[in-house]
C-alpha cells in the first residue's frame, strides 16, 4: 500500500515540476547587434530578421531554440551588406540560417548561464552565454552579449581571412522582448 502511495504522490508531483512557460521574441524593441575592428576601428551592424522560444519553470530559464536570417545583415551600407551575404562571409544561398541551441542552462536569480550549440555556415560551436532576465513594462526582457573567432565558423574567407584588416573577434548583442507563445 506504502508504495501506491508513494507511486501516486510522485506521479502526481512530477507533470508540475516539468511544466514550461515558454515565450517567443518580439521583434518590436529587441535586436541582435554585432560589433568588430575593421581597419582598426570599431564597425558595427545588427540583423534584423531572428526569433526565438524561450522557456522557463517555476522560474527558472531551461531552454532556448533561437535563430537568425543572415540575410537580414544590416551595416547601413548596401554594399557592404551585399558583400556580406556572398559566399566568403555568410553564403546565405547555402547556409539560410544561424541557429542556436541550449543544452544545459544554470540559473542564479536574474542571471543564467546557458550553454548550448551556435552553428554558422555549417560550423557547430559549443558556446557559453550569460543572459539576464529582467521585467519590462508587463512582459520579460532578456539580454546577454559573447564573443565568438569569426574564423572558426569561416566567416571572412580567402582574403578576408587575415585578421589585419579585419578582427577575428565579433561581439554580438542579443536583447529580446518575450511575449507569451502560441
Amino acid at each position: 500500500m506504502m508504495r501506491w502511495i508513494l507511486l501516486l504522490l510522485v506521479c502526481a508531483t512530477a507533470p508540475a515540476s516539468a511544466a514550461e512557460d515558454c515565450f517567443t521574441s518580439d521583434t518590436a524593441g529587441s535586436g541582435v547587434t554585432f560589433r568588430v575592428m575593421q581597419a582598426g576601428a570599431p564597425y558595427t551592424g545588427n540583423f534584423r530578421r531572428f526569433s526565438g522560444v524561450v522557456c522557463f519553470s517555476q522560474g527558472r530559464l531551461t531552454r532556448i531554440d533561437a535563430s537568425l536570417d543572415p540575410a537580414s545583415v544590416d551595416t547601413g551600407l548596401p554594399e557592404l551588406d551585399a558583400a556580406l551575404k556572398e559566399s566568403d562571409f555568410f553564403d546565405v544561398r547555402k547556409f539560410p540560417r544561424v541557429t542556436f541551441v541550449s543544452t544545459a542552462v544554470q540559473s542564479q536569480g536574474a542571471a543564467h548561464t546557458t550553454r548550448g550549440t551556435l552553428e554558422i555556415k555549417g560550423n557547430r560551436r559549443e558556446v557559453e552565454i550569460v543572459l539576464h532576465t529582467r521585467p519590462a513594462g508587463g512582459k520579460t526582457a532578456i539580454s546577454g552579449s559573447f564573443t565568438l573567432d569569426r574564423l572558426q565558423y569561416n566567416i571572412g574567407t580567402g582574403d578576408w581571412s587575415n585578421t589585419k584588416w579585419l578582427g577575428a573577434e565579433v561581439k554580438l548583442d542579443i536583447s529580446a522582448i518575450l511575449t507569451r507563445g502560441k
